[in-house]
């Protein structure tokens, strides 16, 4: 899960493929009305249904993804209603604050272990099969495998003197991996990904800090509806062009397609009355 951010515009993992998913589901919602357009035999209402799978692709796929890349370019691209922006900020920076704060406690610990448990870390797992005691610590590994498939999984379980279990550690592998695998790298492999967990939310922290939080998920709904409840407003240039080119090619396709059927119905009106 780690991430670092190499340029302004950036995404994390989970974000990436968030983002992806909504991207494709939103994609094949409008595939799939263009493809209704295509066995629809009155050829007025064919060009209809694909003029509007069209626009729904630009209103709440194509635009809104600019209004994202913007907005991770620079978080000042676009004013929003001030509960919106507060309440957003807000939820964000819980989750960083759930999601961070015991880090540091938990590589604090594991450095400790690791420190305090110096002359086994080159002891395989399946070594400590049986209860091995050191100064401060009492180590025992479980390694299972009997589970179906290809991975297997071995458990250390680490006690203090008291007996009370104070960390355990998971590791999957292959039978060869786990059967050679030493109690010091799961420990180390652990820490490091401990460290880029930290790390991932320092980053997070930072683009919080610099009012960097939409995500294409998020800033979604407000694209779609600031036509008509101005949730959203252009601030810089490049962000008032886009806008403006935005809801322009939606009401010049929005009011054709309503004067399409408009000719539709008048037409067919007369055409009744002449019978």
């Amino acid at each position: 899960m780690t991430t670092i951010l190499t340029s302004k515009i950036s995404f994390g993992i989970g974000e990436s493929f968030s983002t992806i998913f909504l991207i494709l589901f939103l994609l094949s919602i409008c595939v799939f009305i263009y493809r209704i357009s295509k066995y629809v035999r009155n050829k007025n209402f064919k060009y209809a249904i694909a003029s509007l799978s069209i626009l729904l692709i630009l209103h709440s796929v194509i635009f809104p993804f600019i209004y994202t890349l913007m907005l991770k370019n620079n978080p000042a691209s676009f004013e929003f209603k001030t509960t919106i922006y507060t309440n957003r900020k807000q939820i964000v920076l819980n989750e960083w604050i759930n999601d961070s704060q015991s880090l540091p406690h938990e590589i604090k610990d594991l450095d400790n272990i690791k420190l305090l448990n110096s002359i086994i870390l080159n002891k395989q797992i399946k070594e400590l099969k049986q209860l091995t005691f050191t100064k401060d610590y009492v180590i025992h590994s479980d390694i299972n495998f009997n589970i179906p498939g290809r991975n297997y999984m071995a458990t250390i379980y680490i006690f203090d003197k008291k007996g009370i279990l104070k960390k355990k550690l998971d590791k999957s592998g292959s039978y060869i991996e786990l059967d050679s695998m030493k109690f010091g790298s799961i420990i180390n492999h652990d820490i490091n990904y401990l460290k880029n967990e930290l790390q991932y939310y320092k980053v997070k922290k930072a683009e919080l800090d610099r009012n960097n939080f939409w995500t294409f998920a998020t800033i979604l709904p407000y694209s779609i509806s600031s036509i008509f409840t101005g949730n959203m407003s252009p601030i810089t240039p490049i962000a008032n062009v886009f806008y403006s080119f935005h809801y322009f090619i939606i009401y010049c396709i929005g009011i054709g397609i309503f004067l399409h059927f408009l000719i539709l119905n008048i037409n067919f009106l007369i055409k009744n009355r002449k019978s």
